[in-house]
């Protein structure tokens, strides 16, 4: 698959996720999830999918939910691709970002 495709197919794994998160991940008020970056594997069978949590410390119990219905997405997703098979869905926290932010965070506090 030339890169322009493979990069293609994964903005649309990432939109289609997304959507898939907004609807049936049930989250509690004030949890915020976005999707930062997914990177699917030459083969296509694996798909790291960065996610960022705020606040920070609902990392854990976000991850946790996914992990449980990581299977149901790929179902969903493999109907929505039609592609008959959706890569394997590895989610991890995307401690980049979450970096970034907090320097970002220091750089306002220091031009207050």
């Amino acid at each position: 698959m030339a890169d322009r495709h493979l990069v293609r197919y994964q903005q649309l794994i990432q939109e289609q996720l997304s959507s898939l998160m907004l609807r049936e991940l049930d989250l509690e008020p004030g949890i915020l999830v976005t999707i930062s970056k997914v990177i699917v594997s030459a083969d296509l069978q694996v798909a790291d999918v960065k996610i960022t949590v705020f606040p920070t410390d609902k990392q854990g119990t976000v991850l946790q939910k996914l992990l449980k219905t990581h299977k149901e997405y790929e179902y969903h997703l493999a109907d929505i691709l039609s592609r008959g098979r959706s890569p394997e869905l590895r989610f991890e926290i995307d401690t980049d970002a979450l970096e970034a932010y907090e320097v970002e965070k220091l750089l306002d506090e220091l031009s207050e």
